[in-house]
């Protein structure tokens, strides 16, 4: 019996209504809830009456881009060289901008002056 004929049923009471829409994870949750959304979990209880299966590997295989590299590859490697240029930017503006230290205060208690 999937979740919306239990819930349609006649015979189901108010009270066993309440009491499954009340709860966080429908009455069949899978052990692995966290790698799901709950709304993945809610809809495959309604719909079938059992947890969501488990999503396996893609029957698709992803075709490469014109260099021959996995579009995950070319997406990971453009992270990595902006984050690359923009830390040698940073190097480079840090580097050109050398900023004296600064003067000592006249009434410091922590340093007093030279008579």
């Amino acid at each position: 019996m999937t979740g919306l004929e239990l819930l349609k049923a006649p015979n189901t009471t108010a009270g066993e209504i309440a009491d499954i829409i009340s709860e966080h994870c429908p009455p069949m949750c899978p052990a692995e809830c966290d790698r799901l959304a709950c709304r993945e979990c809610w809809f495959s209880w309604l719909t079938t009456g059992k947890p969501p299966k488990a999503a396996g590997p893609s029957d698709r295989q992803t075709a490469p881009d014109e260099e021959g590299l996995h579009p995950n590859l070319v997406e990971m490697y453009a992270k990595a060289q902006r984050k690359a240029r923009h830390m040698l930017h940073a190097y480079a503006a840090h580097s050109s901008t050398v900023t004296p230290p600064p003067a000592p205060r006249q009434n410091d208690p922590a340093r007093p002056l030279a008579p």
